[in-house]
């Protein structure tokens, strides 16, 4: 990759603003729903299958510690707790 096609238009090496739904990626932040009680969250789009990356404070969570309910929701076993970071990394499908 050439270095200028490295930088977005505002300088930064990330998404531009504006771009997600050009893409198709989307990023949905649930830390205001960490209240250690809430355990299923519901993205604001569809996601495409295998496309679903959920960040706990930060790291990634293995398949295996949360349960993909459906196309919207995800589950955890044990709820995050308040004053945790719960991001949603995915891809929505084209239209």
């Amino acid at each position: 990759m050439a270095i200028g096609n490295v930088y977005n238009d505002e300088g930064g090496t990330g998404i531009e603003v504006g771009a997600n739904t050009a893409q198709g990626l989307q990023i949905d932040d649930f830390t205001s729903l960490c209240n250690g009680e809430i355990t299923r969250f519901t993205t604001s789009k569809d996601v495409t299958t295998g496309s679903l990356s959920v960040y706990l404070n930060g790291l990634k969570q293995r398949a295996s510690q949360i349960s993909i309910i459906d196309d919207r929701n995800f589950e955890f076993s044990t709820a995050p707790l308040t004053g945790d970071t719960l991001e949603a990394v995915y891809n929505t499908p084209t239209e």
